[in-house]
Parts: structure tokens; C-alpha cells; sequence
């Protein structure tokens, strides 16, 4: 179910001047090094979208930040270097272009307005009372924030200008980030599919497709596409330790974002449990279902 024009009107609207900010901290603060200049916007959008979070009394106002930031990065070294552009920069871009349109798009048409907030906020409200403020603003929205800039960190080496060789790792890491989009299209897709079909079964998992062989296609499409970030970066000469980005997706997914997610399913799905015994995590395999 798509959000009314009204509430989506206004996410749009509140992420214009989220972007303005951004760009106007880039462009007049007195930054010589461009990645500070990058990451001081970052941070300054960031801040932007937490107050309106607290007007909204919406956490959720956060979700698309995850997805449009790097387009929005991609942007910005476009208007910077486009001159000096070449083919190892604009395979990228467009990797990038379309993952992050992809996952924006289906925070779009799973989005249902004001009065949805993601489930995991609703839980940190419950949780943690009268201290959820500083919850929100550094788990929330502070640290997706950093560790996305993190993971990007590598690319400001490939957008620098310099880069034009496209090597074996330049081509290996990009095939990795693309194939982890499409493990995400295709996994979001049946999932969307599955959740509006009036025909199908309540409180039963979803073991349509790639569900029948992983039980985290989507989460498994993302720790693919900010692995092979990481190989482009080191692919065009960024030091080793601009793979703590993707080092710390890995480890945040692994063990927050799907133990969350499969404790929350146990609870609301009845055959959870067999499905879970039947299903890889994470790296697809033959189901044992017979």
C-alpha cells in the first residue's frame, strides 16, 4: 500500500531542505580536505533529520536517509570531478545509483505514512522510557550515519580524480556490489508480493523462492553490495582500513539487525521455528524441507 500524497509530499519536502543543508555546509564551511567537507555535511543532514524526527514524533523520518545518502555522495563528486571521469568512475556510480534507488523505491511503496514508525523504534521507545532521546539520535540516526560514511570512505580514493585504470579487484568488487542488488530486487520483490496477496496464509513465514533458501536474502544483498564497495575502494588504491566500514556492516547485521528481526518473527510467526531449522541464515543452500 502506497503512503497519500499528502505525508509523502511532505517526506519529500522535509528531505529537499535535509539535502540544502548538506549542501550548503559543503559548499561554505572552510574545509580544505574534501572528505572532512563530505563528512561534516553528512553529520549536518544528519542532525537536520533528527529534528524532524522529534517534530514528526517519527523515528522513521531517518529510514530513506540510509539509501539516498550515497546517491547524494555520488552527486556531490560528480559536481567536483565529472571532468576527469571515467569508466571505472561511472560503473560505479551507476552500481551505487542503483542500489540506492532500488532501496529507496521500496521504502516507498512500503511505507504507509505518519502513523507507521519502524518496529525496532517502537521497541527502543518501550524500552528505554525516558532515555529513549539519546538512543534515537545516537543508534538511530548517528551511527547509520557513520558507519555508511565509513564504508564509503574507500571511494573518495576513486573519485579523486586520479584513478583510471580498471583493474581485476575494481571489476571483481563491483560485479560483488551489483550482485548483491539484485539478491536484494529479487528478495524484496517476493516479499512484497507475498505481504499483499489477499490469498495468502496468515502467521506463515514466507518460503516463496530465494525465502526457500535463505532466511536473510535481503540482509545477505546488502552485506555483498558494502563488501564489494570496500574491494573498489582497495581496487583503486584506499588503505586497508577503509574496510572497518564494511567490517562493522558485517558484524552489525550478523548480530543486531537479524537477530532482532528473527526474534521479532519467532514471536509472530507460528512456523517460524521449522522454518528456521530447515533454512540458512544467510548463505542460500538446498532447503531440507522434503
Amino acid at each position: 500500500m502506497r503512503p497519500h500524497k499528502k505525508p509523502f509530499a511532505e517526506i519529500i519536502f522535509i528531505y529537499l531542505i535535509i539535502g540544502f543543508c548538506g549542501f550548503l555546509c559543503y559548499r561554505f564551511l572552510p574545509f580544505e580536505n574534501k572528505t572532512w567537507g563530505f563528512f561534516a555535511a553528512d553529520l549536518v543532514m544528519t542532525v537536520v533529520t533528527f529534528i524532524f524526527s522529534l517534530y514528526k514524533k517519527n523515528s522513521s523520518v531517518y529510514d530513506a536517509y540510509w539509501s539516498v545518502i550515497p546517491f547524494y555522495f555520488i552527486v556531490l563528486w560528480w559536481i567536483n570531478t565529472y571532468q576527469s571521469w571515467g569508466i571505472a568512475q561511472y560503473t560505479t556510480a551507476l552500481v551505487i545509483s542503483f542500489w540506492s534507488w532500488r532501496l529507496t523505491h521500496n521504502w516507498y511503496r512500503s511505507w504507509r505514512g505518519w502513523d507507521h514508525e519502524d518496529w525496532r523504534y517502537v521497541n527502543f521507545r518501550k524500552q528505554f522510557g525516558k532515555y529513549f532521546l539519546p538512543i534515537n539520535f545516537l543508534a538511530i540516526h548517528l551511527y547509520p550515519t557513520c558507519i555508511v560514511f565509513l564504508s564509503m570512505s574507500g571511494l573518495f580514493f576513486l573519485y579523486d580524480g586520479n584513478t583510471k585504470n580498471v583493474n581485476v579487484f575494481f571489476i571483481a568488487g563491483n560485479i560483488i556490489a551489483l550482485a548483491g542488488v539484485l539478491f536484494e530486487l529479487v528478495a524484496d520483490n517476493t516479499l512484497y508480493k507475498n505481504r499483499n496477496n489477499p490469498g495468502r496464509v496468515k502467521h506463515s513465514i514466507i518460503r516463496e523462492g530465494i525465502w526457500n533458501h535463505t532466511r536473510n536474502p535481503n540482509y545477505l544483498g546488502e552485506i555483498l553490495f558494502w563488501i564489494g564497495l570496500a574491494i573498489t575502494g582497495l581496487a583503486a588504491s584506499a588503505p586497508a582500513c577503509t574496510c572497518l566500514g564494511a567490517i562493522g556492516m558485517v558484524l552489525m547485521f550478523l548480530f543486531a539487525s537479524i537477530p532482532m528481526k528473527e526474534k521479532r518473527l519467532s514471536a509472530t510467526y507460528d512456523d517460524f521455528e521449522k522454518y528456521k531449522a530447515e533454512v540458512p541464515m544467510l548463505l542460500p543452500m538446498p532447503s531440507k524441507k522434503s
